[in-house]
């Protein structure tokens, strides 16, 4: 049957969905609890994305082709999934499509414990029902309380048949390791998480080690706790400077390789109004606000051990379910510019029909894209597909929900393009308006403070040498200005000339970037990599999105002087 993915705080807190989302908590802790080498254990589910880069449920006698991937050679990233490529959407789509069949499962065996009786019957109706929720982090609720509390509080509460109100270890807030992930650093102790106090690592590159016993972490503070105010906050700012800004333009994008993943080379930006903006790169900021510096989900490695990942992600699907009745007849053309993947070669085409491994659709078969592309032949919907709704209504429900500032004719952006390897670490380009002395030291929460690019990349020690090899891979980004530029009372207005040509009330002086590194230190524009930024100005004052027109109105780096 298809059933609807709930938001998380609707699956939470409806008296309707009690026993569903008893069910689903339950199933989902029951997965954490088992063994690191069940390949039906979160440890082995969460390790397919990166770290301990090993392959997964290989069958009797299988082996991983001698062209691709293993541990005597180096000639690929040692991990599963798709960044930066056209497959980043499906294959992350197939993903959370796993977790959610293995924790059904574990609520059947639940369910099938419980016996018989009339209230036994209900528990095996809602069993049906369950679907893996997801959290919508750029919606108006996330805008004013950050992160759901659901998602931070340490225990829950579950009925059984029998027993009420039972207290658990709540497995959404984190996972406890059961063993060792990532290399611990020899040199110092505080970058240890069995030290106090708890500094994460400065060196470059640096992935946080978490060993055996520890749990996952979202900006850590010095007794390796999760600091939740703290990640509150930064998803409260991000929503308001990224989030939201970001997904209206990346509805409006009209192309599969341009909306599907950070990673291509421009072309033609004049004549596509989101081309700078994808589903990947927003995805890339939401990463950094969760885990901050030294929290598991800012690091790609290992990203996906924080249970939070695949809420994240379930989101990520949801707004590729609602893209895709957008644009009904856009879909994926092959190409390949690819960094290469544990069974997928560096620099070789994929396409609609690459396998997306280790997903199997069979024994012998791997689901691929077209498998995948609709979701209701999965067995799952979102609530604003529920009902047949027109495509250009469903676009202006949706640019409605998300577009900041709605009310104005004109919005303003800014464009860059970086390259992601250049510093071997994440990182984040941060830009402001009218502070030509903002640094790395400038907080966020400057009236300034525009909105900022998160270049969401692998460690060089875990990049193999295929990564390597292609120095040239970029991360394409948007910043919208308009909120700031009100706030600091900046003329939104375009006026144009006599030519044809625009006197910008924004000069490109105005506009200052600051490239900063997880430890919160400064590097250079060039150290950072970043090839290109300019601005735009949006008109919008047709009704019809599809209409809206937009000029670049100056180059903000490379400096006119630096060419």
């Amino acid at each position: 049957t298809v059933e609807t993915r709930q938001p998380i705080e609707v699956l939470m807190s409806k008296p309707e969905y009690k026993k569903q989302r008893d069910l689903f908590l339950q199933g989902f802790a029951q997965v954490q609890q088992r063994d690191a080498d069940d390949p039906k254990s979160f440890f082995a589910v969460a390790g397919i994305h990166g770290l301990p880069f090993v392959p997964y449920d290989l069958l009797p006698g299988e082996k991983i082709p001698s062209t691709d991937w293993n541990k005597g050679e180096l000639d690929r990233w040692g991990g599963y999934c798709h960044h930066g490529d056209i497959l980043f959407p499906t294959w992350h789509r197939a993903y959370v499509l796993l977790l959610e069949m293995l924790i059904y499962e574990a609520a059947e065996e639940i369910v099938n414990g419980y016996g018989n009786g009339k209230e036994v019957d209900e528990y095996k109706k809602e069993l049906k029902k369950i679907r893996f929720p997801y959290w919508d982090w750029a919606s108006p609720s996330t805008l004013v309380q950050g992160v759901p509390s659901v998602i931070l509080e340490e225990y829950v509460y579950v009925d059984t048949p029998t027993t009420k109100n039972s207290r658990i270890r709540n497995p959404l807030r984190a996972y406890t390791l059961p063993v060792n992930v990532g290399t611990l650093t020899l040199v110092g102790d505080t970058s240890n998480p069995t030290q106090r106090p708890y500094t994460p690592g400065t060196e470059i590159p640096f992935v946080p080690y978490t060993p055996a016993g520890y749990a996952t972490v979202r900006n850590p503070d010095s007794n390796y706790l999760t600091n939740g105010d703290v990640t509150k906050l930064n998803v409260v700012t991000f929503c308001s400077s990224i989030f939201r800004p970001t997904m209206y333009q990346v509805l409006l994008v009209d192309k599969w390789r341009q909306f599907s993943n950070h990673g291509n080379f421009p072309d033609e930006p004049e004549g596509n109004l989101g081309h700078f903006s994808s589903i990947e790169v927003v995805h890339d900021a939401v990463h950094d606000a969760i885990g901050g510096v030294g929290g598991h989900m800012s690091y790609p490695d290992i990203a996906s051990f924080d249970p939070i990942f695949f809420l994240h992600h379930a989101n990520v699907d949801r707004l590729t379910a609602i893209w895709q009745a957008c644009h009904p007849d856009v879909w994926i053309i092959g190409n390949n510019y690819t960094e290469g993947t544990f069974t997928n070669e560096y620099e070789k085409l994929i396409d609609k029909n690459t396998d997306l491994t280790p997903f199997r659709k069979t024994g012998d078969t791997y689901w691929n894209s077209d498998d995948v592309r609709y979701i209701k032949t999965l067995g799952y919907n979102y609530p604003e597909l529920e009902s047949e709704i027109e495509i250009n209504k469903l676009l202006f429900n949706m640019l409605s929900y998300y577009h900041p500032n709605s009310y104005l004719r004109y919005h303003w952006k800014l464009t860059l393009t970086v390259k992601k390897r250049m510093v071997g670490s994440p990182f984040q380009i941060r830009v402001f308006l009218d502070f030509p002395t903002a640094d790395a030291l400038t907080p966020v929460n400057s009236p300034n403070f525009a909105g900022l690019v998160s270049i969401f990349a692998r460690g060089k020690e875990t990049s193999c040498g295929n990564c390597i090899s292609n120095p040239e891979a970029v991360v394409n980004g948007s910043v919208d200005l308009t909120t700031c530029m009100q706030r600091l009372f900046i003329d939104l207005n375009v006026e144009p000339n006599h030519d044809g040509s625009i006197t910008p009330s924004l000069k490109a002086n105005q506009i200052t970037l600051v490239a900063v590194l997880k430890d919160g230190s400064g590097i250079s524009l060039e150290d950072a990599g970043l090839i290109t930024a300019n601005y735009w100005v949006i008109d919008e004052s047709n009704n019809d999105p599809k209409q809206w027109t937009q000029s670049k109105i100056g180059c903000v780096y490379p400096q006119p002087s630096d060419n």
